[in-house]
């Protein structure tokens, strides 16, 4: 057993830097290891406790380190929880941290609403009211209650969640910023966010939200430049509890709502949200400029000096710095070198389920099941490919009805296409695609948010060929457009991961609603290649949604097609959206779903499963001029038109066929 004077030596020998050391090797590797336990709960049970035990495990991984990792001393005064007086200055500062994140938020909102990514009602509070009191929604006036309510719920909530905020700015502001602190004041800050924002990564792995994590780590970097200003003005974590739970609460389900529209999806776009997007990051990186023009940090950090001992000398911080990047670029490297390697076998290990169709300049990949008509075509959304209907697909099989669903060019197995891949390309590849492959329509197309665009231009010039459509919270031609270049910039982020070989580590980004055969090929479905065709998807944005919007769009210019539209809940004008485009046919239903996922095809898989078999049982007919419901032919109804040939089918099978003249 080592004697308390061999302990002496020992801490001589090493000194400060090595005690610092293996205090925060040992936080960090607990800090970082109880969230992704969570993580493995939540993937095995579903039980999800990532969030509140995350935070919690923060606090137990701060306890642990400075209880027995090694000799205590003075716990609250090295964490920062004492002394408390001067209790003015305190309150002060607590006051400081209660208003300021309230107050950045309600400027960010105003700067997204003059910019117009901030959907804004100041007359019927029409989000504030979906949130909190649907019932009253559509009626116009300030509804004082409803706000009252809502402030008071979030308050509440604050002060209930106190002790898991506590918990992580313990953590974060009371340990680990005191001793990253020799590195510098703004590598401390700095680094200590990225941290921070690591931290959070189990919350986003598998539950549809990766796309969120780019901007919520620029988000969480300035954050805790703040946070760090405010713990080191104050010299207490007290103040950084109560700005932590004011931002988690008030800002993110108050502030953020309270003079927003009813749009769902602009309220949930993660780069231009209020506090947590571009004008959120406006807004703090004036105030981190504001402060540093006063000397506010510098005053901040003279406050609670580092020992001159434990400063790390220059040329050692040059080779911290240095040594992090080289460990960072090797990985990239190798990572680059294992995808670069392995990619060429792909084919081989991750086998294209379907057939790959020659289209003369490129190839697609088209997979089918079934046999009785009429086909179902599924068209994916932005970013997802075929595999994404599989299951859908494997349950319309039972009953032998045929589906089909493709990757469209670049995407998962399909090869690269030439020019802009604008919607109008899609819709013509489309075509060209059932034409090779030799699938008879007409075919019952299921278009999910942009394959609703590819869906209904497919329609526009080809009629005949169409025998329904079910939409699944199609895209808006119109209010998506401030999307286009955030969702660029994600598929340029996702393609350069994909490229290091991050993504052949696992399915960690994948839904986990998602088919087994998504998740058993992830290097080819969510592949460089996927995510380049992608971003170029969203740089033909204009001309994509342009021809769209010139498609007629008075009610029944579909004539009598069967249509249903299916919208995710809660976003009141991309309802009113849906609804014009049902009306299009005289036999469009529109249906909002009981879920405010857009993934419906993931979130209701049975709601939608009974809509496609129920549109693919309809009677349709189809005349080469417009579209009708053609039972027997009327004298005089085809006045004007040469001979058309009218057709007519049930369930796949053609019932009646006309042939027509002027007479009648």
């Amino acid at each position: 057993m080592r004697s308390i004077s061999d302990q002496h030596v020992a801490d001589a020998r090493h000194g400060p830097r090595g005690v610092r050391r293996r205090e925060l090797t040992a936080f960090l590797i607990l800090a970082f290891t109880i969230p992704w336990l969570l993580w493995l709960l939540r993937a095995l049970t579903g039980i999800d406790l990532v969030a509140a035990g995350g935070m919690l495990g923060a606090g137990v991984a701060t306890f642990v380190t400075v209880r027995w990792a090694r000799r205590p001393g003075d716990i609250p005064r090295d964490t920062a929880m004492a002394p408390l007086r001067p209790t003015g200055r305190l309150v002060r500062f607590c006051l400081i941290g209660l208003a300021a994140p309230p107050a950045f938020a309600f400027l960010a909102v105003a700067i997204g609403a003059l910019a117009g990514v901030y959907p804004i009602d100041l007359t019927g509070f029409s989000g504030l009211r979906a949130v909190y009191a649907p019932e009253t929604a559509g009626q116009d006036g300030v509804p004082v209650g409803t706000i009252l309510s809502a402030l008071a719920v979030n308050l509440g909530m604050s002060v209930l969640a106190l002790p898991l905020f506590f918990c992580e700015e313990w953590a974060w502001r009371g340990f680990l910023l005191p001793r990253l602190r020799p590195l510098g004041l703004w590598p401390a800050l700095l680094l200590g966010g990225l941290i921070w924002g690591l931290w959070h990564l189990p919350g986003f792995v598998g539950t549809g939200t990766a796309h969120r994590l780019v901007p919520f780590l620029v988000t969480v970097v300035l954050f805790n430049v703040l946070l760090g200003w405010l713990r080191l003005a104050s010299g207490l974590i007290w103040p950084c509890v109560i700005a932590h739970a004011a931002n988690n609460t008030l800002v993110n389900a108050f502030v953020q709502v309270l003079f927003a529209a009813d749009d769902r999806q602009a309220l949930s776009n993660p780069w231009t949200l209020g506090l947590g997007g571009w004008p959120g990051w406006l807004v703090m990186l004036a105030v981190i400029a504001a402060l540093v023009a006063g000397d506010a940090f510098r005053r901040a950090a003279a406050r609670e000096p580092v020992p001159a001992r434990m400063r790390a000398r220059p040329r050692r911080l040059r080779r911290m710095v240095t040594g992090v990047f080289t460990v960072v670029l090797a990985a990239a490297l190798t990572g680059a070198a294992v995808q670069h390697s392995l990619a060429p076998t792909d084919p081989r290990r991750y086998a294209a389920p379907g057939r790959l169709v020659d289209l003369g300049s490129h190839h697609l990949h088209l997979r089918c099941l079934g046999t009785q008509g009429p086909t179902v075509v599924f068209a994916s959304g932005w970013g997802d490919s075929s595999t994404t209907w599989a299951d859908l697909q494997a349950a319309l099989a039972t009953s032998g009805r045929r589906s089909c669903a493709y990757d469209r060019a670049g995407y998962a197995w399909s090869s690269p296409g030439t020019g802009d891949q604008d919607v109008t390309a899609q819709a013509d590849d489309l075509a060209a695609l059932l034409s090779r492959a030799g699938e008879s329509g007409p075919f019952v197309f299921v278009g999910h948010s942009w394959g609703g665009h590819v869906a209904r231009l497919f329609h526009a010039r080809w009629p005949e060929r169409v025998a329904g459509m079910v939409l699944l919270d199609p895209a808006d031609e119109h209010t998506m457009k401030d999307l286009a270049t955030p969702a660029a910039i994600q598929a340029t982020v996702w393609s350069a991961a994909a490229a290091v070989g991050l993504l052949r580590t696992g399915d960690w980004m994948v839904d986990p609603r998602e088919p087994r055969l998504t998740r058993d090929n992830v290097p080819v479905v969510f592949g460089p290649a996927t995510w380049e065709a992608a971003a170029a998807e969203m740089r033909t944005y204009d001309a994509s949604t342009r021809a769209v919007r010139e498609q007629p769009r008075t009610a029944g210019s579909w004539g009598s097609l069967p249509v249903i539209v299916l919208s995710a809940r809660g976003d009141q004008p991309t309802i009113t959206h849906h609804r014009q485009i049902a009306a299009l046919s005289t036999r469009g239903r529109h249906i909002v779903a009981p879920t405010d996922d857009h993934y419906l095809h993931l979130a209701d898989p049975a709601l939608v499963l009974h809509h496609v078999r129920g549109i693919a049982r309809q009677k349709a007919c189809h005349q080469t001029r417009g579209e009708h419901e053609v039972d027997r032919l009327q004298p005089g109804a085809l006045a004007g038109a040469d001979r058309i040939r009218i057709r007519c089918w049930s369930g796949g099978e053609r019932v009646a066929m006309y042939l027509a003249d002027a007479a009648g």
